[in-house]
């Protein structure tokens, strides 16, 4: 079974290094990024990475996108992830809700964080198209 492996090396303080599989390097600390953050923000970033892949593939010429994703956490603690909610904002010109709608779809389909966390509980996607003028 495939695994990844990331070393976590503690700096001092209340500072933690993560070696991720990728040779990138990610600190980690009381008073920020915290992990629980950085959880949320691997659903936005997985999310944008399988997204852009489906656009580039499908041949949907946007001119850029951005998402803001949300946690939802237990009122109990410790806090643990109990939902989410993505809002992703397209921008460009002639961009068709079909395509984009279908786009959406195979990111939720591809996207390993989203399988991790749907486990979790609900995660909602909307999205807003801004059309641009021609320069």
């Amino acid at each position: 079974m495939p695994r990844e492996t990331v070393a976590i090396r503690w700096k001092g303080d209340t500072d933690f290094e993560a070696s991720l599989p990728s040779g990138k390097t990610v600190t980690m600390s009381g008073t920020g990024p915290k992990p629980l953050e950085m959880v949320v923000a691997s659903l936005g970033g997985c999310a944008a990475l399988t997204l852009q892949a489906f656009l580039q593939k499908m041949r949907i010429e946007v001119d850029h996108f951005d998402l803001d994703v949300e946690g939802v956490l237990a009122e109990e603690r410790p806090s643990a992830i109990v939902g989410a909610r993505v809002r992703i904002r397209f921008y460009g010109r002639d961009l068709k809700q079909e395509q984009i709608e279908r786009a959406m779809e195979l990111a939720k389909k591809y996207c390993p964080v989203h399988h991790t966390l749907i486990k979790a509980g609900p995660i909602e996607y909307s999205y807003e198209i801004h059309p641009t003028n021609a320069n």
